[in-house]
């Protein structure tokens, strides 16, 4: 059994690949390579400074608020704006909580528990008219 193709699906199988965008995806590449090279070496640095930092604070523990403070206070160095925001974001959950984060207690009464006169009160408060 033979099958007809359409002389156009041939066409989808070429590469297509140009003199003139083969230079593009190889400029492409060579800043992908320079921004991953420059993002490991940026990384390096980090862990070093953090292994310098955890060893001048060996005998007083240091905290995740400490690190973020101090990763907010690099950012603001390094004019990184936008992760400066997240960190202070991050930092004020923890240094003003939100109301609905603190601890509330609520008691129910039994309307057994109440006499008539109290009882009758609170729900005169219920259906006060506006």
């Amino acid at each position: 059994m033979a099958y007809n193709s359409h002389p156009n699906s041939l066409k989808n199988l070429k590469p297509l690949l140009t003199s003139e965008n083969a230079r593009e995806y190889q400029l492409k590449s060579a800043a992908s390579r320079k921004a991953n090279n420059l993002a490991r070496e940026q990384l390096k640095l980090t862990v070093k400074q953090f292994k310098e930092f955890k060893d001048s604070f060996e005998e007083n523990p240091v905290g995740a608020v400490d690190i973020l403070r101090i990763l907010m206070v690099k950012a603001l160095d390094e004019d990184d704006l936008v992760q400066a925001a997240d960190l202070a974001k991050s930092l004020a959950e923890f240094e003003s909580p939100k109301l609905s984060r603190i601890d509330q207690t609520n008691t129910e009464v039994s309307v057994s528990d109440l006499t008539d006169e109290e009882l009758d009160r609170q729900l005169k408060e219920i259906i006060k008219p506006n």
